[in-house]
C-alpha cells in the first residue's frame, strides 16, 4: 500500500482527490476543503461515487484510511493512504474547512472534548 505524508499531499492539493472516510459528524467539525466525504462503512456501497483517478485516503489519524486504501487497492482503484490523517494534515498548518459557528452545548462524549479542543488548536495554528 502506498502511503504518503499530508506535506506530501500539500504538495498536489487542490488538484488531487481527496476521500476523507470519518463519519459525516467528525467530517462536519473540520475537513480538507474540497474532500469527498465517503465514512468507511459505506465505501464498499458507493464504488461508484468515485472518479477514475487517483484517490488520497484519510481520517482522523491514519487506521481507517488504511483500511479504505486497501479496501480500494483490491477493488482495482489507485488510492494512496495519507498518514496522520487530518490531524496531522493540521498540525502542518493546512488548509481546513471548519464546521458552523459550535452550539453553545455541544454534544455529550468525545464530540464535545473535540469542539471544545478545535479553537484552541487553531489559535495555535495561526500563531
Amino acid at each position: 500500500m502506498r502511503t504518503i505524508s499530508p506535506g506530501e499531499l500539500a504538495a498536489v492539493w487542490p488538484r488531487a482527490i481527496v476521500v476523507d472516510v470519518r463519519g459525516r459528524e467528525e467530517y462536519a467539525v473540520a475537513h480538507v476543503p474540497g474532500s469527498l466525504n465517503i465514512p468507511l462503512d459505506e465505501l464498499p456501497l458507493r464504488q461508484q461515487d468515485l472518479p477514475n483517478s487517483t484517490l488520497y485516503v484519510l481520517c482522523g489519524s491514519g487506521k481507517r484510511s488504511s483500511q479504505a486504501t486497501a479496501a480500494l487497492t483490491a477493488r482495482g482503484h489507485d488510492a494512496v493512504n495519507v498518514a496522520g490523517g487530518i490531524t496531522e494534515w493540521y498540525r502542518e498548518g493546512h488548509p481546513v474547512s471548519y464546521a458552523p459557528a459550535v452550539p453553545e452545548e455541544p454534544p455529550a462524549g468525545r464530540w464535545r472534548l473535540l469542539m471544545q479542543k478545535l479553537p484552541k488548536w487553531h489559535r495555535r495554528s495561526t500563531r
